[in-house]
């Protein structure tokens, strides 16, 4: 009663207070002057006043961000401001608005703002004495307001006089980015070439060590974690608990297999989160790229639960970083935001969005574990789950925008000394208070996946989406858009779309900004239909359609200090480029979340994936590559070919890294630091010297600087792979530092088998070459290993999603008859000198007839070739299910990753064939009623729970 009592105050006040805006009078104060116009071109005077406004009365700071109201104390007058088209593109304007007090009035202070037209202020003086003025650089013409506001204390009512001055200054052109050489990508990468798993994530830390992490299904109840030293080209699997072994890769010591993120602080102190169903947050650290980690002892993060698609976000800005933001605690402090489905809609939609803070080490013991509430209210129902957030380092802010009805919306939380946070919504008016990013935008059907929004050096926040409509796709394009921190984030440009054709349907944007030239890079995943040009096929359904990936590039002028100026769109036509170099998918991508396993929709590919980048402004991407079109086909597992329960396409988590063209510096990147994607051709040796991973990498533990000491293993130390062909025969070559006692090395990492593997995709087809020691039907430890070739297999694993390839497999049978023994007429064999060195080490020869991979000839591509070896506690094949489901999987001991080879040295690729498996019988009827029941019910996306 007392509440609604209050509440029906409240709204008398606003009601009476809003006749100052309207320019109705109010009893103690006289009738708000304007509104005015001024002119910046020239043509119209370019001053306006004086007018008198006042008294005004002393009154707390209501500047920025403000509401359609005024309250007492405060005057308002509007004014208009004038240019022709195109004149700020020569031209810088800057308004001055100054108050002159009344004779008297000397020693009183007053606050002056020019306010935007959604009542926001784009720039203020604070407790200024006569005369105060405040001056906005860069304006665009528009609708603006001066308000003038006292102080409390003074000791009389003020009125004052006040003016307005428009003046131009020349703008000086943005120098245009170095286009000397166009955007290209080195060899793409494979993270694990045993595990896989969609929406994978990607960071870089200050010492360039990349990190990629992702869900491999709630059905696993496991997440996977892996690293990379030599920025990207080959990677270990961080253990989230004891180290890996042979027989168990990611022991699973708490449960997981949802959702994940990845965050660091100044320190490239790690944060990880990892979501188990939707029960609660799983959180991790580490100091050391790894090595060791500590972990939430009780599975779920206290203060954390009832949650869905978490992000991070680290409040630390460095040292010299202007501080204005009211926070007093100690830093890093470590933001988490959450869909909070313990408070969602019966129906299942979105709830709101939660925020969580951890500030490691100010408890003893605890580095960032647990988490309280980061209201410093009751919980509201806050705008802006699921969209991914940014942060700025001097305020402390934190923004989040999506989607709203037909518009892009962006909530803002302001933080106290405490670090709790306010949003915009949380003040009267509610979500009348957001402020708009785009507008109108597409969306009416499933969803495309996050809004996604980037904070670069500058403070320009950059906002990505895709618009969505089931009924139109020709409408899924990707667009971005970016706001200066100038204008408090209010003012942004036009949407400017990013994706061009063939880029015909687009899904999945991510956005990142970087440095001060106004530069940001785009990526999402594009489609179209080779065999029908110019149509728009529905992401939803299968129409034989084609994936790639894409990255835009997109450049505004910037003012002095970086601020994007957005009036006139972008400086140059956006970039774009095709950065896979074949196609990532084939057919369709199930956009309806856990929904996807009511309608038989292939979700392999999860919701998002994500581009970074590393010190030199270059794109690091990390995508699903799924061409391989793999599935198990044992009893239970796609049967004939039907994915009504399981679905083909191994989910292979591949990173590009851009090796030439214009960076997120605004400069060109160095061709230098990352290998040409041009093929390899015969006696040419690829050694990982060349990637800054010399000898001496092959450790265990895999990870150095863990609780166990790691030291290297000779006998799985890769240096270096060349393959050769001729006369209808295969040979890969590998150069490993010592195997000259393979038991011994067998031993030392717990294993029963030594498996090193060459693997390589030619058109959508993943072979191998493996020279193996072990037991099996045919190996024993007798000196010499037993060698196969092939093509790579998967087993599968379900979860929410239904089913999908979770381990890949080279099987011992391979696709052809097994190469055993020195004997063997094709010359496979181990040779080691009497004392191996780096300079002199072993080398596996494996001769594979062609007609066993394939058939390459002279003119085929043999993409990201690339050799690893395995422990393993037995043979790769058969895996079973059981084995995946405990991860009991070879553990990559070394790698050397990866080169394109082509046998003349001529990049002449394989076509690519879609894959298209046969829907018959009842699992056709079956799929076909699932896509008629998701057009008719138009079902909403649930909740992301992981694959």
């Amino acid at each position: 009663m007392r509440s609604g009592h209050r509440g029906i105050i409240g709204l008398g006040i606003a009601l009476i207070l809003s006749g100052a805006v309207l320019n109705v009078a109010l009893p103690s104060k006289a009738a708000a002057a304007g509104p005015f116009d001024v002119y910046a071109d020239g043509t119209g005077s370019a001053t306006a006043g004086p007018w008198t406004g006042g008294p005004i009365v002393g009154n707390p700071d209501p500047v920025g961000p403000g509401g359609p109201t005024c309250p007492p104390g405060c005057d308002r007058t509007n004014f208009t401001l004038h240019a022709v088209a195109g004149w700020t593109n020569t031209h810088v304007i800057s308004v001055t608005a100054t108050a002159t007090f009344a004779a008297g009035l000397s020693g009183a202070t007053a606050d002056i703002a020019i306010l935007d037209s959604g009542f926001h202020a784009i720039g203020s003086t604070i407790a200024s004495t006569s005369p105060a003025s405040v001056t906005v650089n860069d304006l665009p013409p528009g609708n603006y307001i001066v308000e003038v506001d006292g102080d409390i204390g003074d000791p009389v009512d003020m009125s004052y006089s006040g003016t307005l001055s428009v003046t131009n200054a020349t703008r000086a052109p943005s120098p245009p980015p170095n286009l000397s050489n166009a955007i290209t990508f080195s060899t793409p990468t494979i993270v694990d070439p045993i595990h896989t798993y969609g929406e994978p994530d990607i960071r870089v830390d200050h010492h360039g060590r990349v990190f990629v992490s992702g869900p491999t299904g709630t059905g696993t109840q496991r997440s996977l974690w892996s690293t990379s030293v030599d920025g990207g080209a080959t990677w270990r699997e961080v253990a989230q608990g004891p180290p890996p072994t042979s027989v168990s890769p990611t022991p699973l010591t708490q449960p997981g297999g949802g959702d994940t993120e990845i965050a660091f602080d100044r320190a490239d102190k790690q944060y990880f989160a990892d979501l188990y169903a939707l029960a609660c947050q799983r959180v991790m650290t580490t100091t050391n790229a790894g090595a060791s980690v500590m972990e939430n002892p009780a599975g779920c993060a206290p203060g954390l639960g009832g949650s869905d698609r978490q992000w991070l976000l680290v409040y630390d800005p460095a040292p010299g970083t202007p501080h204005t933001s009211a926070y007093a605690g100690s830093t890093p402090l470590v933001y988490m935001e959450y869909n909070d489905v313990a408070t969602a809609p019966a129906s299942g939609s979105t709830g709101p969005a939660f925020w969580a803070k951890s500030v490691p080490d100010a408890v003893p013991g605890d580095p960032g574990l647990s988490y309280s509430s980061a209201r410093g209210t009751p919980q509201k129902t806050v705008f802006g789950a699921d969209g991914y957030p940014a942060i700025d380092q001097v305020t402390g802010k934190v923004f989040e925008a999506t989607f709203s009805n037909q518009t892009i919306k962006l909530n803002i939380g302001t933080p106290d000394a405490n670090g709790n946070l306010t949003f915009l919504d949380d003040a009267p008016g509610g979500t009348n208070n957001l402020i708009t990013v785009a507008n109108p935008v597409d969306n009416n059907g499933d969803v495309a996946n996050f809004v996604v929004s980037s904070m670069d050096d500058a403070r320009n926040l950059w906002v990505s989406w895709v618009g969505r409509d089931n009924g139109d796709p020709s409408k899924r394009q990707a667009y971005v858009a970016v706001a200066s921190a100038a204008t408090n984030w209010t003012i942004w440009s036009q949407p400017v779309q990013v994706s061009q054709p063939p880029s015909l349907v687009n899904i999945f944007p991510w956005v990142k900004g970087m440095g001060t030239k106004g530069v940001a890079d785009v990526v999402w995943y594009g489609s179209y239909e080779p065999a029908h040009p110019g149509v728009y096929p529905d992401p939803s359904t299968d129409l034989n359609q084609v994936w790639d990936v894409y990255m835009g590039q997109v450049t505004f002028p910037v003012d002095a200090n970086g601020g994007v100026q957005v009036l006139n769109g972008p400086a140059f036509t956006p970039l774009q480029v095709k950065v896979t170099p074949h196609h990532m998918d084939y057919n369709s991508a199930c956009l309806q979340g856990t929904g996807c396993i009511l309608s038989q929709g292939n979700r392999n590919l999860a919701d998002y994936f994500e581009i970074n980048a590393d010190a030199n402004g270059a794109a690091t991407i990390v995508y699903d590559d799924m061409s391989n079109g793999l599935c198990q086909t044992a009893p239970g597992f796609t049967p004939n070919g039907l994915q009504v329960a399981d679905h083909c396409g191994a989910a292979l988590v591949t990173v590009a890294r851009q090796n030439s063209g214009p960076g997120l510096l605004g400069t060109s990147v160095p061709t230098t630091t990352y290998p040409s994607s041009a093929p390899l051709a015969n006696g040419v040796q690829f050694n990982d010297s060349t990637n800054g991973n010399p000898n001496g990498d092959a450790l265990f533990p895999v990870i150095a600087g863990g609780p166990v000491a790691s030291s290297n293993v000779p006998g799985m130390d890769l240096l270096g792979t060349s393959l050769s062909l001729s006369g209808g025969v295969l040979t890969v070559t590998n150069k490993v530092l010592n195997l000259s006692n393979p038991a011994a090395t067998a031993a030392t990492v717990g294993a029963s088998n030594l498996q090193y593997v060459t693997r390589w995709q030619m058109g959508n087809t993943i072979y191998y070459a493996m020279a193996e020691y072990g037991s099996s039907p045919t190996c024993t430890f007798v000196g010499q290993p037993c060698f196969y070739a092939g093509a790579a297999q998967t087993t599968d694993l379900c979860s929410v999603s239904a089913c999908d390839p979770h381990a890949m497999v080279y099987p011992e049978s391979g696709g052809g008859p097994a190469l055993t023994g020195v004997s063997e007429t094709t010359g496979s064999q181990v040779t080691c000198p009497p004392a191996p060195t780096v300079a002199n080490p072993c080398t596996i020869t494996i001769s594979v007839n062609a007609a066993d991979v394939g058939t390459p000839t002279d003119t085929s591509l043999l993409e990201e070739v690339g050799t690893y070896s395995f422990s393993s506690s037995h043979n790769q094949a058969p895996l079973t299910n059981a084995q995946a489901q405990a991860d009991n999987v070879p553990l990559e001991i070394d790698g050397v990753c990866c080169f394109n080879f082509n046998a003349n040295g001529l990049a002449t690729p394989v076509p690519e064939t879609p894959w298209m498996p046969a829907f018959i019988g009842i699992g056709g009827v079956l799929i076909g009623a699932g896509a008629a029941l998701r057009r008719r019910q138009r079902l909403r996306r649930l909740p992301a729970m992981g694959q």
